[in-house]
């Protein structure tokens, strides 16, 4: 039997956007299913987790034959789950490079892989993957995670051309520096006062962004109001891609 109520899927559900992303589906009507890498125990209303690796294929097969024999279909899938270590072409190793592109790149392939069929059981379903503004300027110290997620980039809208005539959109959201466990790594290699002049130089709203920011862009992105849109990276980056 396929629910009635819409379903939707969010990777890395547990903290920062896709903590945010989950609260908006919810509050929106929507039954969350969320992926984490860690085990969660909190019991929130409409919103379930599930405890899987997003690179590894087996963990895929089983989310999604639950998700097929409890709701029979999902109406939207948000990659937010992704990973960031700072290094350069001479510091970053071989596994951090691999580590950023089995999660950022070949999580976000699996998730697309496994949720099509139940994204076509839907008849409006929508993707919406988490690239960064550092896809599209580039980024100091940052080499292996620019590089994975401009790959998201292109992946989006490959993706929304192999896609289109299944009436399934796909689209993505660059965020800029966004107040998240992640940013926090950042953080910790800088003074509070260096931390905030270099944020407000590179964003011209003159702040970091807030979670809920993001959230809210993605709904917008899921949702009804953007049925003409597919294929398309949007910047939610406080101007920093225009700085």
């Amino acid at each position: 039997m396929i629910s009635k109520k819409k379903i939707v899927l969010i990777t890395g559900a547990e903290s920062g956007i896709g903590k945010s992303t989950s609260k908006i589906f919810a509050n929106n009507g929507y039954r969350v299913i969320g992926t984490s890498l860690k085990k969660i125990n909190n019991k929130i209303k409409d919103i379930e987790y599930y405890q899987i690796d997003i690179t590894n294929n087996s963990h895929w097969k089983s989310l999604s034959n639950s998700i097929k024999k409890k709701y029979g279909k999902i109406d939207v899938l948000v990659n937010s789950a992704g990973v960031r270590l700072s290094g350069n072409l001479e510091t970053t190793s071989m596994s951090e490079w691999t580590y950023h592109f089995n999660t950022n790149v070949t999580g976000t392939f699996l998730a697309c892989k496994y949720a099509l069929p139940l994204l076509k059981k839907s008849k409006k379903s929508s993707i919406v993957n988490l690239a960064s503004i550092n896809s599209i300027r580039g980024a100091k110290n940052m080499l292996a995670y620019a590089t994975s997620k401009s790959a998201i980039i292109s992946f989006t809208a490959s993706l929304a051309l192999d896609l289109s005539n299944f009436n399934i959109r796909v689209n993505a959201v660059a965020p800029g520096a966004i107040d998240t466990p992640m940013l926090a790594s950042f953080k910790k290699d800088l003074t509070k006062k260096e931390f905030e002049k270099r944020m407000r130089e590179n964003h011209p709203i003159g702040r970091i962004g807030k979670p809920a920011e993001v959230a809210s862009v993605i709904y917008f992105l899921a949702s009804e109001a953007s049925t003409f849109m597919t294929g398309l990276t949007i910047p939610v980056d406080g101007g920093r891609s225009i700085r």
